[in-house]
């Protein structure tokens, strides 16, 4: 079994450097791939790059690396694209992990799900920082009260609005917010971790949406969106604990 972490807009595979290494050190075999025209990868072209490339990133390191019995964790934009991931690949995963994540039905764009000021100012920022083509990571209202804090400032990169504008579009007609039992069958298990601190976010709605109904499981951090870099170790022990309820082995664990 394999973890597979992916990060959120304007990150990449460093995103989740603090994290990877609790789990590798527990046994797990850990991935976090960096999405095409992010972090190492921003060379390419970001009027090239869509929501769909972000998709294919993964799913190609499914099928390249052969892997089964996958946890798929997507943080924030993230959940866009294990959505994706997962709607192709149901056969690969044995479960998904949404941080904090969006969260779309079919036919929906991250800029469907958000509230209509944010879009309007990124698309504006994109405008302004180069005709259109990528959203420069706005400046945070409070600054993260963390040592790392200045460091990640310098590693976020813009995120292609290609990411942003192309909806998500089910290849197999599967709705993403099932609330019938006799449906479930259509996504492995699913779990929504709320950074409950993160006060008038999309993502309480979106959490809302998915309470009690039957395939997923629900829990909170008491920390802001930025959880995965600022909290690692909560990260780490969550994920932990939902590849344990998942009976996931740890194929590197040592014997004591």
């Amino acid at each position: 079994m394999t973890i597979v972490l992916v990060h959120g807009a304007w990150s990449g595979s460093w995103s989740w450097r603090d994290v990877r290494r609790l789990l590798s050190a527990k046994g797990y075999e850990v991935l976090t791939p960096t999405l095409s025209g992010l972090a190492e990868r921003a060379h390419m072209r970001a009027d090239q790059v869509t929501l769909t490339s972000h998709i294919q990133d993964v799913a190609g390191l499914l099928h390249c690396e052969d892997l089964s019995q996958v946890l798929l964790v997507g943080h924030s934009y993230g959940g866009m694209v294990i959505t994706g991931v997962a709607d192709q690949m149901r056969e690969r995963l044995a479960g998904l992990v949404y941080v904090d994540a969006f969260l779309p039905e079919t036919g929906q764009c991250l800029f469907d799900i958000v509230f209509e000021p944010s879009r309007a100012a990124q698309e504006k920022a994109a405008q302004e920082f180069d005709g259109g083509h990528s959203v420069p990571r706005a400046t945070a209202s409070a600054p993260i009260d963390h040592p790392e804090a200045a460091r990640w400032a310098q590693l976020f990169s813009p995120q292609p609005i290609g990411t942003l504008r192309q909806p998500y579009v089910s290849v197999r007609g599967a709705q993403t917010f099932e609330a019938s039992q006799s449906d479930i069958s259509q996504w492995p298990p699913r779990h929504y971790a709320l950074c409950a601190a993160y006060q008038g976010s999309v993502f309480h709605h979106l959490a809302a949406q998915v309470e009690g109904q039957a395939g997923w499981t629900t829990s909170q951090f008491d920390a802001h969106h930025d959880v995965v870099r600022t909290h690692p170790h909560w990260v780490a022990e969550r994920i932990e604990a939902i590849a344990s309820e998942l009976q996931i082995p740890r194929p590197f664990a040592k014997e004591l």
